[in-house]
């Protein structure tokens, strides 16, 4: 039996901002006034820097050229098969993102409104797939997430945020058709590095980080990097905070160019993670009808929930990356991480709106987790030619072990007015059987890839084979196990013109278990998905440009879908099919301007289902487009001054009746979508940068998300399940550099 557990909803009305964050409105737009001859020193994103670029490194520009998410190996961009997007460090610092989600809010591709102005798991939706948080990556290791416990790394800490888009279990096992989001944290650095920052903004928002690093030894062989991070705000939510500790050290040990030890760890407390909830259709995407026949819609910091409600997290990583190239032919590569969270969770959330008396249902949930991870990923490299062809061969084996210990209970609590709502009892009315069931997870993959290159043609072939144990033992019951085995295979040819101009075709597949069983007790095979993709990129060696297009057809067949003889059960044989064309434009236009443009088109809808057969699936708009644009004066009396702006569409999408009973084709009200409408919203950000005064790589600013506070909701997953966007957000940020 499939059952989804939920959690709670709420939000809070934006707070005046202090007079401290004016104090730094007006110190931005005085300073960029002041006459003053002097000019601020600018980098120019040379050919050599460029060249110089790592797949696990900083980028010198926006346009970061090189990835390693589409093939584990230091690949340039126009020659993955694949769609792939780099946030890279500088396009954060230009967004100062709250979230890695909110990082990708730029992105083709991905819907990052899954779960509204909650920032507390990275919800995300990749091609018309939704899957929370279970294709995160860190450093080449996946994140495994277990039912409330979710891994949620801060931005501050990294140096890039990738989108992978289709299909890769090829490289890394089980995984969600839509595609993956590869971290990379921040290394240590030769250069000595002191940075030290301060943000202040709507919601009481208060953070204060740390950035050092440097050579421990004259030689270099030595170094270090130290990141940390406090933060706390309100949730724009009622009655939820936010707050967060972090600390990141890390050490390098590099005795020879061919030799490189790099010890990660990551260690974050969130005592509160704020507001994770749901409201219903009814007073968000349409109005509530009182007794008068008055219209209503609830606030934008309504919280269904209890001022109990608290969701904290404790996460520890510790882990290396170490490589040895024994030649110019042969390197090998591990990386490897042990992770540890402790969840507690209690929630009194929303469960749909009872339109006779418009009270709001609500449910009870309070889960104890303890969550344990180990992975672990062995590469070998060869770089050798055959005649004419060029290859880079890539072996590997990775193996990952999880193990959540769950301790639940739920239940139902009291209902709540939705249009006078009285708080304080946070009670549960009735508690169903314990929840307690031990999670262990296991997969075990043999990898092989060889990138050939002939002339401008190259070729991609990759094969994978995995095997996987899952099991869940019920403490007051029995144990459920799954044993599944797949291959996996991509092939992908790109041919790359002198002038950067890299058509490519490519084919991929994936699969991703099911957990769960029938109602005769029947475990699930896993779900298979492939995907065609063709397009073309434009990456010019003497230019900061990266602009891609691609178009695509990705199926994933044997989904779970309802049993029309038993509605809380499932069976297999459904299907889903996203059809799609993205466009992204990256550039470094010149000193001065900076430059991002997307377009997204998603058709996807189920081709296969006993119920939905035709739909569309929930919180995927079928357009989204979104432009950037910063320009930074470095001559005349505004040197230093950073202007920027940007729109982000979201189009469209839809809502989900939850099926009942009943004919599958009856056309009833609950098999059906409901329309949860487009916005547009609109950034800026004011930056000036302090070298002028003596403090070069500091600057102050001021950014503004959702500028004109456009009230929208961001999507819906059910009736009862729909969620309010953020408010405009103002933050100031300063960071000195010394």
């Amino acid at each position: 039996m499939s059952i989804m557990r939920t959690i709670s909803p709420g939000n809070s009305s934006i707070h005046p901002v202090r007079g401290r964050l004016s104090f730094l409105i007006a110190l931005s737009l005085g300073c960029g006034s002041a006459a003053a001859a002097e000019q601020t020193m600018t980098v120019n994103a040379t050919a050599s820097s460029e060249s110089a670029e790592s797949a696990w490194g900083p980028s010198a520009t926006i346009a970061a050229k090189r990835s390693a998410t589409g093939t584990k190996t230091d690949t340039p961009i126009e020659k993955n098969p694949q769609s792939v997007s780099v946030v890279t460090r500088q396009e954060m610092d230009i967004h100062q993102p709250a979230s890695v989600k909110e990082a990708l809010g730029y992105t083709p591709g991905v819907m990052v409104g899954n779960r509204g102005a909650s920032n507390v798991i990275d919800a995300l939706s990749i091609r018309g797939f939704s899957e929370t948080n279970t294709n995160q990556y860190l450093n080449g290791l996946k994140l495994q997430a277990d039912n409330y416990s979710e891994f949620a790394i801060d931005p501050y800490f990294l140096e890039r945020a990738e989108l992978l888009r289709g299909p890769v279990s090829v490289l890394y096992g089980k995984s969600n058709p839509g595609g993956v989001l590869a971290m990379v944290s921040k290394r240590p650095t030769a250069e000595t590095l002191r940075e030290v920052q301060f943000k202040m903004g709507t919601d009481n928002l208060f953070s204060t980080g740390f950035d050092f690093g440097g050579a421990l030894d004259d030689s270099g062989e030595f170094s270090y990097r130290l990141t940390g991070l406090a933060r706390s705000a309100d949730a724009q939510q009622q009655m939820n905070k936010e707050k967060r500790y972090t600390i990141a050290p890390s050490f390098s040990w590099q005795p020879n160019e061919k030799t490189n030890f790099t010890f990660l760890s990551y260690f974050q407390n969130e005592p509160e993670t704020g507001y994770y909830g749901w409201l219903p259709r009814e007073g968000t995407v349409v109005p509530i009808i009182d007794a008068n026949g008055n219209q209503h819609k609830l606030p934008t910091d309504f919280d269904e929930g209890e001022a109990s409600n608290k969701i904290s997290r404790n996460t520890k990583m510790v882990g290396y990356s170490v490589d040895h190239a024994f030649n110019d032919s042969w390197t090998v590569r591990q990386n490897l991480r042990y992770s540890e969270m402790r969840t507690n969770y209690l929630s009194i959330y929303g469960n749909g709106l009872n339109t006779a008396d418009n009270t709001i249902n609500r449910g009870y949930a309070h889960s104890q987790e303890q969550l344990n991870q180990f992975a672990v990923d062995t590469q070998a490299q060869a770089k050798f030619a055959t005649g004419e062809l060029d290859h880079t061969l890539l072996a590997g084996v990775d193996y990952q072990r999880s193990r959540n210990d769950i301790d639940a209970i739920f239940g139902t609590a009291t209902a709540l007015s939705a249009l006078d709502p009285q708080y304080g009892n946070d009670r549960p009315t009735a508690l169903y059987s314990p929840y307690q069931y031990l999670n262990k997870q296991q997969q075990t993959g043999l990898y092989a890839q060889d990138q050939m290159e002939w002339d401008r043609w190259v070729l991609t072939l990759g094969g994978r084979y995995d095997y996987l144990m899952m099991s869940a033992f019920d403490r007051n019951g029995s144990e459920k196990k799954t044993h599944d085995q797949a291959f996996t295979w991509r092939g992908g040819l790109n041919y790359v013109f002198d002038n950067g101009i890299a058509p490519y075709f490519s084919y991929s597949e994936s699969f991703i278990p099911n957990t769960g069983t029938t109602l005769t007790g029947d475990t699930f095979q896993p779900s298979r998905a492939k995907q065609y993709e063709a397009g073309v990129k434009f990456v010019p060696k003497d230019r900061p440009i990266v602009i891609t297009g691609a178009v695509y057809q990705l199926t994933k067949n044997n989904n779970l879908m309802g049993d029309p003889t038993a509605p809380l059960f499932s069976v297999q044989g459904g299907e889903i099919r996203s059809r799609g064309f993205e466009f992204e434009a990256k550039a470094a236009v010149n000193a001065n301007v900076n430059l991002t443009a997307s377009y997204s088109y998603t058709a996807a809808k189920y081709t296969e289902d006993n119920y939905l057969r035709g739909k569309t699936p929930v919180q995927v708009p079928k357009h989204m487009a979104s432009l950037w644009g910063d320009y930074t004066f470095n001559q005349t009396a505004l040197s230093g001054l950073t202007l920027g702006t940007g729109l982000r569409y979201v189009g469209a999408s839809k809502g989900l009746y939850r099926p009942n009973s009943g004919d599958i084709n009856n056309g009833d009200n609950q098999n059906q979508n409901f329309d949860v409408a487009g916005y547009t919203l609109v950034d800026a950000a004011v930056k000036y940068d302090l070298a002028r005064f003596g403090l070069p790589g500091s600057s102050i600013g001021v950014n503004v998300n959702n500028l004109f506070d456009r009230e929208y909701v961001a999507s819906c997953y059910r009736e009862h399940a729909c969620y309010w966007g953020a408010e405009r957000q103002i933050v100031g940020t300063a960071t000195f550099r010394f």
